[in-house]
Formats: structure tokens, C-alpha cells, sequence
């Protein structure tokens, strides 16, 4: 019995410090499970969306994660409005992100090339960036003209 209630209590134990070990790693990264959205549902769940020619900047942003930030020279909007016709983005990860660490894609950054895409975009609250409501809404439009 004595072994019993012994071996029970250990396990209790490593699961308790299993369980914290993964609380400490959540705490110092965060992964989501993105819901795939067609473009219909991307604009209906985006605050902004815009087409813009982007630009790369040297400057980065911080938000659960190191994001590279692009200016958006808006050529015209959509749906909501903009004070400005410059604005920041980012273009949210697919992968897990880790404060202070730059952040992964699956298939690289969306909006690595320079130039004109459709944006479907929420206010990103570290920064003032505007980031893509999911990861991959943005539409290439440069491939469109020709």
C-alpha cells in the first residue's frame, strides 16, 4: 500500500512539474491555431483593407515576437479608413513566436517582395503596426496587371 500511494504521489508531482514547465514555455512564446479564411471571410473579419505599395523599412516591432515592418503607401481603401496615407504592417506568423526572437513562416513572409498588394489588416496594439488578420491575407496585385 505504502509504495502504492508512493508511486501516485510521484506521478502527481511530475505532473505538476511537467504542467509548469509547459506554463513557463507558453508564458515565454505563444502558438496559435490559425482558422483558415477564404478572402470573403478575410475582409468581413479585417478593420482595414486597403491596396498599397509596400516598401521595406529597417525597423522592427515587438509583439509576442520580433516582426520586420513594411510601409504601406495606400493607393487606395476598401473597407475602413485610415487617418494617413502611409501606414506600418506586419505580416502575422504562421509559426510559434517567442518574445524578443524574430518570427518564422511556414513559406516565408508574404510581404518579403516589395510592391502592390491587397491588405486585409486589424490595428496590431505593440507599436502602432497594422498586421494581417491571418496569416497570408494579402493578395499580390502586381501579378494581376500586365
Amino acid at each position: 500500500m505504502t509504495w502504492g500511494k508512493t508511486g501516485v504521489s510521484i506521478g502527481v508531482v511530475l505532473a505538476l512539474c511537467g504542467g509548469l514547465g509547459g506554463c513557463a514555455t507558453i508564458a515565454a512564446g505563444q502558438c496559435v491555431d490559425w482558422v483558415p479564411l477564404s478572402p470573403a471571410e478575410q475582409e468581413r473579419e479585417a478593420s482595414l483593407v486597403v491596396d498599397a505599395d509596400l516598401r521595406s523599412t529597417d525597423r522592427t516591432v515587438e509583439a509576442l515576437g520580433r516582426y520586420r515592418v513594411r510601409e504601406a503607401v495606400i493607393t487606395g481603401v476598401r473597407k475602413g479608413h485610415t487617418p494617413d496615407d502611409r501606414i506600418d504592417v506586419i505580416a502575422t506568423s504562421d509559426q510559434c513566436t517567442s518574445s524578443g526572437e524574430p518570427v518564422e513562416y511556414v513559406d516565408g513572409d508574404p510581404l518579403a517582395e516589395p510592391g502592390s498588394y491587397r491588405l486585409y489588416l486589424t490595428q496590431q496594439q505593440a507599436g502602432g503596426a497594422w498586421r494581417l488578420v491571418v496569416p497570408g491575407a494579402a493578395e499580390r496585385l502586381d501579378d494581376r496587371r500586365g
